[in-house]
């Protein structure tokens, strides 16, 4: 059995949890997995060890460590020095969330030559589905979680960061579907049915865009509108005004936004 251990229990540590226990339900074994969580963010913890009996609520971030095989940094970033002095193991795999903190700053607090990795989930995990974004390659970490959506390992760190910068549009995203949906509502339809029809659609386009992708074929706007259509009036409107270098320019916000998190 793994022991899994977790510093801190956000909504992406605990998405990950979820997206673990429904993996395991699904295996033919099972009990591969055990869970130590640390007492932070306290609802959360409690809930999860309420909810699955190979979920264990330690006492503190040094008893994670103590009964942990591989341990997740789930911390925010302003709380690394939470890490100084914790009983880290040189025989354990430790694998990073942290935004914007560089593996460097990790490693000078661990044991030498402890295996580390620095992996960037999305919330989309909790479903197994979504893009995880992980470096250096390190099989133990791959293992857990090739299973919990389209991982994507990568050689260079600066890679892992760029991605974690497309990340920051998740937020946008659905900025998008809500003025949509509101749009909807202004026009009459019930709440419910226009949330489920917005919700639906970019859940559908974004199942064809990743079928695209693992077939590694690209995607042209144009295939998706008809000459003087309503698709193509859209993209024209937004991009009349700009709005595609708008969003060039926000990732380049959010770049310089990260690299200013990831200073000491």
């Amino acid at each position: 059995m793994q022991r899994l251990g977790f510093l801190g229990i956000g909504v992406l540590a605990e998405a990950v949890i979820r997206g673990l226990q429904q993996a395991e339900s699904q295996h033919a074994r099972g009990g591969r997995y055990q869970f130590h969580l640390s007492p932070r963010s306290e609802d959360r913890s409690r809930k999860l060890a309420d909810a699955y009996v190979n979920v264990h609520r330690e006492d503190s971030n040094e008893a994670v460590v103590v009964a942990s095989d591989v341990v997740f940094l789930a911390i925010r970033p302003q709380q690394i020095d939470l890490l100084a002095g914790l009983p880290f193991r040189r025989e354990q795999t430790i694998v990073t969330f942290l935004a914007g903190t560089p593996l460097a700053r990790i490693r000078d607090l661990l044991p030498a030559d402890t295996r580390l990795a620095r992996v960037i989930p999305l919330p989309g995990i909790r479903y197994r589905r979504g893009p995880i974004v992980m470096t250096p390659a390190e099989p133990v970490v791959e293992d857990l979680f090739g299973q919990l959506g389209d991982l994507i390992v990568v050689d260079k760190e600066s890679d892992l960061a760029a991605t974690g910068v497309v990340s920051g549009l998740m937020s946008s995203h659905f900025q998008l579907q809500n003025t949509a949906a509101a749009w909807l509502e202004k026009s009459g339809l019930p709440p419910h049915q226009a949330a489920l029809y917005v919700r639906s659609m970019f859940a559908g386009l974004g199942e064809i865009g990743l079928a695209a992708a693992h077939a590694g074929e690209e995607i042209d706007p144009r295939d998706y509108e008809t000459p003087g259509g309503l698709n193509e009036c859209g993209r024209a409107f937004f991009k009349d005004r700009h709005w595609f270098d708008q969003s060039t320019a926000a990732l380049d916000a959010i770049d310089a936004h990260s690299r200013k998190l990831s200073k000491p």
